[in-house]
């Protein structure tokens, strides 16, 4: 590794405002826990990009979680897929790890299930989320940039249809009323797939 990596850290408003909401309204921890798990997510980007020789550009902690700012054009192709994967292969290895204990411990079992949560999340083909990232980077491969966007735009949308049709066919066949948190997360996917 060449040089020294400095962090440019940011922490907005939003992320203490959404933070001191979730430990409020929290009573299991699971809030806590994922952030916990957002930020070994992040740290295995992080790593990845250390191992690459990739400096970020900015860390910033905000209201939807984390997000590093980084600039992977000069890469080549094979250290991209590493780097944008690493967040997700964290969470797996943690939730596998997690799940070989849960016969002996209650608190394994629920980490282990915020971190499938996380890394499913974080899969999506939505907007910024690695699983956007990653079908764009091997969209460009076969197709041109701007057909690469238009494909991965298309997915997005039809991705967000297929989440708020599952959310609505959830509640009636259960005769439930769906979660104001449940509405959150849907609400914060929809809004990332049309911020870039």
């Amino acid at each position: 590794m060449k040089g020294k990596f400095k962090y440019n850290i940011k922490f907005d408003f939003t992320f203490f405002a959404v933070l001191a909401f979730l430990l409020f309204v929290d009573t299991q921890g699971v809030a806590m826990l994922s952030l916990i798990a957002c930020v070994l997510h992040e740290g295995g980007h992080l790593l990845a990009m250390a191992i690459c020789s990739v400096q970020p550009e900015r860390i910033t902690f905000y209201g939807g979680g984390i997000a590093i700012t980084k600039r992977l054009d000069g890469c080549p192709f094979y250290k991209q897929v590493f780097i944008l994967s690493a967040g997700c292969a964290v969470n797996l290895l943690i939730a596998l790890s997690c799940l070989a204990m849960a016969q002996y411990n209650e608190f394994a079992e629920i980490f282990a299930a915020v971190n499938m949560l996380i890394l499913a999340f974080n899969l999506l083909p939505l907007g910024y989320f690695d699983g956007a990232r990653l079908l764009e980077l091997f969209l460009v491969r076969f197709f041109s940039y701007r057909t690469a966007l238009v494909v991965k735009r298309t997915v997005g949308i039809v991705m967000s249809v297929l989440l708020i049709v599952g959310v609505l066919l959830y509640a009636l066949y259960c005769r439930e009323t769906v979660s104001l948190s449940l509405g959150f997360v849907i609400l914060y996917l929809l809004i990332a797939q049309f911020i870039e």
